[in-house]
């Protein structure tokens, strides 16, 4: 991969979570947090395994440990923010890359 893939690819991903959290937050009262049957107990959960992921790439690039024990914590922050949060290590990616 070169640099100029990994910019372009920084920015893909800073891009679809504006636009997904931008949907989520559309949503009618409730239903970003309103449980689910799936792998994840509803759509904020699976945005923040999204973080949570991104954090844990951000910590093996940067060459340290992570401190996550799995690839989703148990519970999440406010879709706002999270949102807030999802954009630091947006922003991060963007300045690194």
């Amino acid at each position: 991969m070169t640099p100029r893939d990994a910019r372009t690819l920084a920015r893909y991903n800073a891009w679809a979570n504006k636009v997904i959290f931008a949907a989520v937050a559309e949503l009618p009262e409730g239903e970003a947090t309103k449980p689910r049957q799936s792998l994840f107990k509803n759509m904020a959960h699976m945005l923040n395994h999204n973080y949570v992921i991104d954090r844990i790439f951000q910590a093996h690039l940067e060459g340290r440990e992570h401190g996550y024990a799995a690839r989703n914590t148990p519970d999440h922050h406010s879709l706002s923010e999270l949102w807030r949060a999802q954009q630091d290590v947006d922003g991060w990616y963007i300045a690194k890359y």
